[in-house]
């Protein structure tokens, strides 16, 4: 949704420049918006080695915290910064949208995944950072059993609840006297 509105906004900025570039430059946001999560069902196919390809199976697969390996190639600072160069040297209006709906992508993953992540988030889409990490998702994403629904509209949107609730207190020690270290010594 964000991604529409950004194109849509940059389709309203832009009316000074040639209908072509007006919507070379908003192809390209839409494209760094959405295709930038490619990335996963790259991940998904390549290194987790899944091929049930169908999106309910692949959803749960990611909200239910079964992913071994994080590359996401796409989701990267470095390579950002050289699609950046690039589009400068190249002067290139669809990959300079294409970057810029990336980063707006990017910025909007540091806003909502940071709970997902046991160390920084900021760090986490770093490749150099990640590659450091050999890829790790339990290193990386602090990963725990969760259950995903089994509607995909529902997974989608409520994410997955973890498996186990947390741990209950210990039950009161037996004795003439109950403490939180157990029965006192006679």
């Amino acid at each position: 949704m964000t991604t529409v509105a950004a194109c849509a906004g940059a389709l309203a900025l832009t009316r000074s420049l040639p209908a072509g570039q007006e919507l070379a430059l908003a192809a390209g946001l839409a494209l760094g918006g959405f295709l930038i999560d490619v990335d996963h069902a790259v991940d998904y196919v390549l290194f987790e080695r899944q091929r049930n390809l169908r999106p309910g199976a692949f959803l749960r697969y990611y909200l239910e915290g079964r992913v071994r390996r994080t590359v996401l190639v796409l989701h990267s600072y470095e390579l950002l910064a050289a699609l950046g160069v690039l589009a400068w040297w190249l002067e290139a209006l669809p990959l300079a949208g294409y970057l810029v709906g990336a980063l707006m992508h990017l910025a909007l993953d540091l806003a909502f995944n940071g709970e997902s992540t046991p160390r920084s988030i900021v760090a986490f889409y770093s490749f150099a950072y990640r590659a450091a990490h050999r890829f790790d998702a339990r290193i990386l994403l602090g990963l725990t059993p969760r259950r995903a629904p089994a509607r995909f509209w529902t997974a989608f949107f409520t994410g997955a609840a973890p498996v186990c609730g947390p741990p209950s207190p210990a039950p009161p020690a037996t004795g003439d006297r109950a403490s939180p270290r157990g029965p006192e010594p006679a």
